[in-house]
């Protein structure tokens, strides 16, 4: 999401009449951006708003996009609120106390784990690697077990950080869970493609990828991650949002608190349906975003779980910077060794790393020239002049002379054994300075890639079923909400009066089967009445009453025949 869309929202949420935003706000609460149907909508209890008036709002919601539907079986809908609307909301409705204690002193944590190399370096790596070697599919569709072995050496996320969020796909005999995470990745940001029995590089949206900044990448994948890899909980994704709020900074240690994703404020009398996040689960998610390389964790004296944002969330998630403006030189050594400062553009990173072998990921990235990663370029469509022409435009301080020199010998050898051949993967190298323009010319890094649909090659099935389901875009119509008045004396709905004590209690049935609300007169004050549910022998009604004129929360009471005086129908 881009700024200015993030601000638009926002103004959006704000424009949002108040009926609306209790009802958003509420579903929010209830199931984050969780799948909900008509049934469990009728099960939530808006304050101050009968049923006729929360469907209203509801119906507005879906109109505005706040609230999505898809088809389900039987011409069943399920109910979704979007995920690019969950930042907005957690950031317009949230609560401000997520971490009223503030931030610990870094004498007094422990530090467990130590944020690995990144998951955009991953990537990066096991792309370079494809790029360099054939990676073929058995007729089964999956790679061969020794791909998977090599493909895994590639990656510094371990099974330990992946394997708590239980994720699922297929072929999970095959693929342990870090792999299988880098593969879809790879395949939802189209950056590879199965073809022939082969996974290829797909060189559009590579040349795409590596135009972006690392924290652009960083957010992309992040964002993914909390979309389709947290399980089908409220409670987890609000907590996964929480630890993500704006007041948190980077490079500050903060326990990991079990957040509660209750409703709302309890009506007095009834029961919270807020849960709490379980330790074991929270540590899962960290596990995970430490082996990303977005966090560390920690411990402090008593054993509680911390963590600590390497940079600000609300700097990683906004999404404002997203082109990679690197200009830096790479420095050649004497020794063989290419040395890439981390503003070097992505793009000639990814050539010099398909040129060499790779020594060492940290804030310096350490390849290394050899006469056997000079042989696997050739082949796959690089011969050595082209190397050295390559290193010569890229050096920051110029390529030293015998290092040159190995370049050209390398090369004579590599033309007496007849290694120069036809290129078997020339595609796999990303021409430079290619420029991929938007429809209007200056959307130069556009951040979205489509769908494409999954190969049978492992990759994870996200844990909400809305998003593989078919939208439904049909809204009912407002006016098939509102009760039909002429069924109902016109008295009803007009005058505030008293009744007669079977019509009294008829009104109130009424109300109830309309999901109407009422004014009625209690200890001689005006009150608004909501029905829940009748009760017989002797006869009662259950709901939530309210002060119209006091904002304190509502009560839950039973009244019997005679405990109210005046009432009056109120229909939207």
């Amino acid at each position: 999401m881009t700024r200015q869309q993030d601000m638009a929202d926002t103004m959006s949420l704000e424009r949002l009449l108040p009926k609306e935003r209790s009802v958003l706000y509420h579903i929010w609460r209830r199931f984050a951006g969780q799948g909900f149907d008509d049934d469990k909508l009728r099960s939530l209890r808006f304050p101050r708003l009968s049923g006729v008036e929360a469907q209203l709002a509801f119906i507005s919601l879906r109109q505005q996009g706040w609230v999505r539907a898809v088809k389900r079986g039987w011409g069943e809908r399920l109910y979704f609120i979007p995920f690019d609307k969950l930042q907005i909301l957690l950031e317009g409705c949230g609560p401000v106390e997520a971490h009223e204690t503030g931030s610990l002193p870094s004498v007094s944590v422990r530090l467990q784990q130590e944020a690995r190399s990144g998951i955009a370096i991953d990537m990066f790596n096991v792309l370079v690697y494809m790029a360099k070697n054939r990676v073929s599919l058995t007729v089964k569709g999956i790679l061969h077990k020794k791909c998977i072995q090599k493909l895994g050496g590639e990656i510094a996320l371990t099974p330990y950080d992946v394997e708590g969020l239980a994720l699922h796909y297929d072929h999970s005999d095959a693929y342990p869970p870090h792999v299988a995470m880098v593969l879809d990745l790879l395949f939802t940001f189209e950056l590879v493609v199965a073809e022939q029995g082969e996974l290829k590089l797909n060189r559009t949206s590579l040349r795409r990828w590596l135009m972006l900044s690392r924290e652009a990448m960083d957010r992309s994948v992040l964002l993914h991650m909390m979309e389709r890899y947290i399980p089908n909980s409220a409670e987890f994704q609000h907590w996964t949002w929480r630890i993500c709020h704006s007041s948190l900074s980077g490079g500050v240690w903060y326990r990991a608190w079990q957040m509660p994703a209750a409703v709302s404020e309890p009506l007095e009398g009834g029961a919270s349906t807020g849960k709490e996040l379980l330790p074991e689960e929270a540590a899962s998610w960290l596990r995970l975003l430490t082996g990303c390389g977005y966090t560390d964790l920690g411990a402090d004296d008593d054993g509680q779980f911390l963590f600590r944002w390497r940079v600000a969330p609300s700097s990683l998630l906004d999404g404002s910077e997203g082109a990679d403006t690197g200009s830096s030189g790479l420095f050649i050594q004497p020794d063989f060794d290419i040395l890439i400062p981390p503003n070097v553009p992505n793009s000639v990173k990814f050539q010099a790393a398909c040129y060499t072998e790779r020594i060492l990921d940290d804030v310096m990235t350490v390849y290394r020239l050899t006469r056997d990663s000079v042989i696997q370029a050739a082949k796959a469509g690089m011969e050595p002049d082209r190397i050295a022409a390559f290193f010569s435009k890229h050096a920051a301080a110029g390529m030293p002379e015998n290092v040159q020199s190995a370049l050209y010998q390398w090369g004579k050898e590599m033309d007496r054994a007849g290694l120069n051949e036809s290129p078997r993967y020339e595609e796999a190298f990303p021409e430079e300075d290619t420029e991929l323009a938007g429809t209007d010319g200056n959307d130069r890094y556009p951040m979205q890639w489509g769908s494409r649909s999954r190969p049978s090659c492992g990759l994870i099935r996200p844990a909400r079923s809305e998003l593989v389901l078919e939208p439904d875009d049909t809204l009912p119509d407002p006016s098939s909400i509102i009760p039909d008045l002429n069924r109902i004396p016109v008295m009803w709905t007009r005058d505030w009066r008293s009744y007669h004590g079977s019509t009294a209690k008829q009104m109130m049935e009424q109300a109830l089967e309309l999901s109407a609300k009422l004014e009625i007169a209690v200890d001689g004050s005006r009150m608004e009445f909501i029905p829940f549910q009748i009760l017989r022998q002797p006869w009662k009604i259950s709901g939530a009453l309210y002060d119209p004129d006091s904002d304190k929360t509502g009560a839950i009471v039973e009244l019997g025949e005679g405990e109210w005086r005046e009432m009056r129908l109120v229909i939207p």
